[in-house]
């Protein structure tokens, strides 16, 4: 099934939109980031969008993996600038605007992944490393230009690069604002690889397609305890763990994954 949906409320229920395009196939919701000719510079109703996309996304049964990208030349080139005054309340802008969206994509419960095409700038570098998994094109360009503006790295950048490429790298790219390609990010585990860009949906599609095919009810408990893991003791994760386990032989999927290994055939979860 395919369909470009405003905010408002399609004939059919679901949400439309002006900034993004959705599209559902196989259990994937791909959100695409739709203001090609801005280079996908997030403004304030492409944040109000994702905040309803990323809702929608997490109530409906029927969508089991997220697949963000961008349309056009960039991922997301950052916030729109256009919108930006010196003197602004820049504390309101992020706390109320900015991290809201970030935080229901760093809680978004299922698995998400992010295609990133071209450029992936503040904000956009923020969408991207808050999915579960980066895919980068070879055309892929992270960058924290906050140091050619006189400002401050944000949308979760302290969090997530000092864990992904380690402090001195994190502080290089903060001081120097330079570039990272596709495939020098892989390098550097700042995305988990790098593909030609001709081939970025595709490949991107296929692993959010595959991840949706399996048992995304595991997956979405995983994924909550690997979070939890990070400040966690070696003996709580395995406690943890034990009672994860404990809870996920109980599920249809388990009782479908042993059928399927008894009768040499490929499983079919239902994520329940």
């Amino acid at each position: 099934m395919s369909q470009s949906t405003t905010s408002t409320a399609s004939a059919g229920g679901q949400p439309t939109f002006e900034t993004l395009a959705v599209n559902d196939e196989i259990g994937v919701r791909t959100v695409t980031l739709n203001r090609p000719r801005a280079m996908n510079a997030a403004n304030q109703a492409m944040l109000a969008e994702l905040s309803t996309a990323f809702e929608a996304a997490e109530a409906d049964d029927g969508v089991r993996c997220l697949l963000l990208t961008g349309a056009g030349r960039a991922f997301c080139s950052g916030r729109d600038l256009s919108e930006a005054e010196p003197g602004e309340d820049a504390y309101a802008i992020i706390s109320q605007t900015i991290t809201p969206v970030l935080e229901q994509l760093w809680e978004f419960p299922k698995p998400s992944v992010a295609a990133v095409n071209g450029a992936a700038m503040g904000v956009g570098l923020g969408l991207a490393l808050n999915c579960d998994v980066v895919i980068a094109a070879d055309n892929a360009r992270f960058s924290s230009p906050f140091a050619n503006l006189g400002v401050a790295l944000d949308s979760g950048g302290h969090y997530h690069l000092p864990r992904l490429v380690g402090m001195g790298r994190a502080m290089e790219m903060i001081y120097t604002a330079d570039v990272i390609r596709g495939p020098q990010a892989a390098e550097w585990g700042l995305v988990n690889r790098s593909v030609a860009g001709s081939r970025l949906l595709a490949v991107a599609s296929a692993l959010a397609q595959r991840i949706a095919a399996g048992p995304t009810l595991a997956f979405r408990r995983q994924k909550a305890l690997l979070r939890q893991a990070v400040g966690m003791t070696w003996a709580d994760v395995n406690e943890a763990e034990a009672r994860l386990q404990a809870e996920l032989v109980t599920t249809d999927d388990y009782r479908e994954g042993l059928a399927a290994f008894a009768e040499k055939r490929p499983p079919r979860f239902s994520g329940r």
